[in-house]
């Protein structure tokens, strides 16, 4: 089951106030209103599982009700692999030190990390972090699972220290925002809440290493809303080597990110397909930073891991270096798609190859 059992989402359309809501809620009657989402005028009730299907129906007649969904469930799209390998391969790969000497990127320009938290005081990771919050059914905002930490690290590992890893972004900050509980699942709208939170709190670039089969309108209408505000929305594409849809990333309002591995082939198993997985980035065997305490990920302080979760990161980082030049996020997205390099596959397992970080950065 791809969704919780005993709630569901409903979408009220705008102009319906907070008290017509209510009554039409109370109006069907066995329901209980656990969480709102006021920017979306959204409301996630709970009932009991039997009645589950027979209460949709019955409020999706009323007057001023835009949709109802299923509270559906993403996970962290990660594939566990060997943690000793020890190279950054993915950072040269992708031409990231001769990107460098184009710009590190501003401090003004934010990554909002929407995973399973991340490890605040991680020393590759302290400098970088500017806030947390928790969305997630975790009692913290730290990452016990360690999928989160990594993906930091990817985007924007503290550089030049003489520590660590290195990140692409170097001078962008990190907001830790999780949405992912300590197992890496989390629903509907905890996820469109962080991204909401994102957006109206500075965020430029929202990586969602996130994902699952089953579409959402709710999560659909706060990516449209962080991309009204400026934000730039980059999703892995999912672990299941398929070419069925994989949400968010098959959202328009997303920049899609297939993974590949050292020799530039679709990693085994990455989803895929033109329409609607943008580009392809690293994503087999990355170095980053983990937890420096047990989590679920084995590996402490720093290790590989596999994923088109790995991948997203990276386009991530891509996309702070460049709105640190240029605040346009359409140019950005432009930029970064058509800046590629061509691969076997570009055009039928993605619409674009491989991110090209310099060339990227030249013609932004």
């Amino acid at each position: 089951m791809n969704y919780l059992p005993d709630r569901f989402i409903i979408g009220f359309l705008p102009g319906v106030t907070p008290s017509t809501a209510l009554r039409i809620i109370s109006q069907v009657g066995g329901l209980t209103v656990i969480d709102t989402i006021p920017v979306l005028n959204v409301y996630v009730v709970k009932v009991a599982p039997s009645l589950l299907n027979i209460k949709m129906t019955i409020i999706s007649n009323f007057s001023g009700v835009d949709y109802v969904e299923y509270e559906g469930i993403l996970n962290a799209t990660l594939t566990p692999n060997d943690p000793l390998f020890s190279q950054q391969w993915g950072l040269l790969k992708i031409n990231s030190v001769r990107a460098w000497n184009v710009t590190r990127g501003s401090t003004l320009v934010n990554i909002a990390i929407l995973d399973t938290g991340v490890q605040t005081n991680h020393p590759d990771l302290v400098d970088k972090i500017i806030l947390s919050q928790n969305f997630s059914a975790s009692s913290t905002a730290e990452d016990l699972n360690g999928h989160g930490t990594h993906v930091a690290g990817i985007a924007a590992a503290t550089t030049r220290n003489d520590l660590g890893v290195a990140g692409l972004a170097i001078n962008p900050k990190i907001m830790n925002i999780k949405v992912l509980d300590d197992n890496g699942s989390g629903t509907f709208s905890d996820v469109a809440q962080g991204v909401i939170y994102a957006a109206q709190n500075g965020a430029k670039v929202i990586n969602l290493s996130l994902g699952g089969p089953m579409a959402s309108a709710t999560l659909q209408n706060a990516l449209q809303y962080a991309k009204d505000n400026g934000v730039l929305n980059v999703a892995a594409a999912g672990n299941l080597n398929s070419n069925n849809l994989f949400f968010p990333a098959a959202y328009a309002q997303c920049l899609s990110v297939a993974a590949l591995d050292q020799n530039d082939n679709k990693a085994s198993f990455s989803n895929y397909g033109a329409s609607w997985v943008d580009v392809a980035a690293p994503g087999v065997n990355i170095l980053s930073t983990l937890p420096t305490y047990a989590n679920s990920q084995g590996a402490t302080n720093y290790g590989s891991l596999s994923g088109t979760s790995m991948a997203a990161p990276f386009v991530a980082g891509l996309a702070a270096l460049m709105l640190s030049l240029n605040s346009d996020v359409n140019a950005v997205q432009n930029t970064i798609e058509t800046t590629t390099v061509q691969l076997n596959g570009t055009g039928t397992l993605y619409q674009r190859g491989r991110i090209n970080t310099y060339a990227a950065l030249l013609n932004i």
